[in-house]
């Protein structure tokens, strides 16, 4: 009996050291494979493709693979607002660790949806995170709720008028099609006005509802005699902008944006951010904060690294003399 029972302790003593020694490597594991992460975009454009590429690749970087150590789902309801509230709603409920979101509209869906904090988020790709509703009062630390932080991307709204004046100093009239919905096109239209007054320049807007009225606004804008067209952040009009080349084709003048991705037939140039390096910052704090950096040490930073492209085929169709030296 007495050696039975030394056989068993000695047994129970063995399993232990071994559950011991086993400790690190199974905590370790399970840390590693219970990251789950969301990344939520508005819709399917270049701009936020490219910021979704970033992330995909900053996470990546910092130890973060699909398929390896952690599961990362994309979700986009293609710019459909009801399907996107129905994503946030199953985001929080599917008990993701972190989500990421790409874009203004994304940010404030999910924010509404994640009020109680039940899962970190990092926000990207938005023009002006101060005025979005979400309660971020500042750049700060201590300025957002604890579970939101991310990075701002306010497009060179102003840079992109001092560029439209350089190529063309006798431009007096241009014209802007605008949702009237989104913040972060009342954002650049607000200091577009600023900076047109400053410049001398009439600005003319068009204010619509959704993309079947860009045309039709912006036909509306030619017909009123503007030298240009120039489109600010705004995620509806930026998704129907063929239609906005399609209005300034007809009426032989330029249009000038601050998208750097779309820059053909007579769009002139865009000057904007080089969305994928914005990607990359929004990906590396993601990934600081799963590793364990506190978000209250955390501010939100303005992240803009330029891009600026330059169209000169589309002088073909102008009629008015913009120079571009300097710019090519």
């Amino acid at each position: 009996m007495i050696k039975i029972l030394r056989a068993l302790v000695a047994l129970l003593v063995t399993a232990s050291v071994l559950l011991v020694l086993d400790l690190g490597n199974r905590t370790a594991s399970q840390q590693e494979d219970s990251y789950s992460i969301a990344i939520f975009k508005i819709s399917s454009r270049l701009i936020l493709d490219e910021t979704e590429k970033g992330i995909m690749e900053a996470l990546a970087e910092k130890g973060f693979t699909e398929g390896e150590n952690c599961r990362i789902k994309v979700f986009c309801p293609e710019g459909d607002m009801p399907t996107a509230n129905m994503i946030a709603q199953n985001i929080v409920s599917e008990q993701f660790d972190m989500v990421i979101t790409i874009s203004t509209p994304a940010l404030q869906v999910m924010a509404n949806a994640n009020k109680k904090g039940k899962l970190l988020h990092v926000f990207s790709t938005v023009t002006d995170p101060y005025i979005a509703g979400v309660g971020i009062t500042g750049s700060a630390p201590d300025e957002h709720p604890p579970h939101l932080v991310g990075i701002g991307t306010f497009q060179p709204v102003e840079k992109a008028f001092e560029i439209a004046k350089q190529m063309n100093p006798a431009l007096k009239k241009v014209g802007t099609v605008w949702c009237t919905s989104e913040v972060c096109s009342e954002a650049c239209v607000r200091l577009a006005r600023k900076k047109c007054r400053e410049l001398g320049i009439e600005l003319v807007e068009a204010g619509i509802e959704s993309t079947t009225q860009i045309l039709e606004a912006a036909m509306s804008l030619t017909s009123r005699g503007v030298e240009a067209l120039w489109l600010g952040g705004d995620n509806v009009v930026e998704s129907g902008i063929d239609q906005l080349i399609n209005a300034a084709s007809r009426a032989k003048i330029p249009l000038f944006t601050n998208n750097p991705y779309k820059v053909y037939g007579n769009a002139l140039f865009g000057l904007g951010a080089e969305y994928f390096e914005v990607g990359k910052t929004a990906g590396y704090l993601a990934a600081e904060i799963l590793h364990g950096k506190p978000t209250r040490e955390i501010g939100v930073e303005d992240v803009v690294p330029n891009k600026l492209i330059i169209n000169k085929d589309a002088l073909k169709n102008i009629n008015q003399k913009w120079d571009l030296t300097g710019f090519e």
